[in-house]
């Protein structure tokens, strides 16, 4: 839970993204379906793993489910991923680590969802902690995807 809104929603992700219209997709939308984002996603030219989209303002108290599906500039392929988080102006305000302190991410894709909400803030969660969520679910999506193939048969001359 967070106190108020971030003006955007940040990840970053271990692969650049490839920059094609439509590509790079990040969703707000509240419980009931209505979208809280401003429906223009941007990837960062200077860092081409970073993609964000701003949030409408005044957004009510509430769970928010954010869904994002990427387009790898490295592999071509395509990636998705969702986390929510929650807005209640009675959440303590979120614990700022001290400067100079280093944050180890955490060890689940729970653990990091976990701490990438109770980091939100009024500015967005700490790139070190949306960074984590990122690979994390990247990790994710990879080993799912290497365990569900198919085996293939080696192609060559018959022996």
């Amino acid at each position: 839970m967070i106190p108020r809104a971030p003006l955007r929603v940040e990840i970053w992700f271990t692969q650049e993204l490839f920059r094609r219209e439509g590509a790079n997709v990040i969703e707000v939308r509240s419980d009931s379906g209505e979208r809280a984002d401003t429906g223009d996603p941007v990837v960062d030219e200077s860092d081409r793993t970073h993609l964000s989209v701003g949030l409408a303002p005044g957004l009510p108290a509430g769970r928010y489910a954010v869904a994002w599906q990427t387009l790898s500039a490295v592999d071509g392929d395509t990636a998705r991923g969702s986390f929510a988080f929650t807005l209640d102006p009675d959440a303590p305000e979120p614990a700022q680590p001290a400067e100079g302190a280093s944050s180890a991410p955490a060890a689940t894709p729970q653990e990091a969802e976990a701490v990438a909400v109770a980091a939100g803030g009024d500015g967005g969660a700490p790139w070190w902690v949306l960074a984590a969520l990122a690979a994390l679910a990247a990790s994710a999506v990879l080993g799912a995807r290497a365990l569900l193939a198919p085996a293939r048969e080696p192609r060559g001359p018959p022996g």
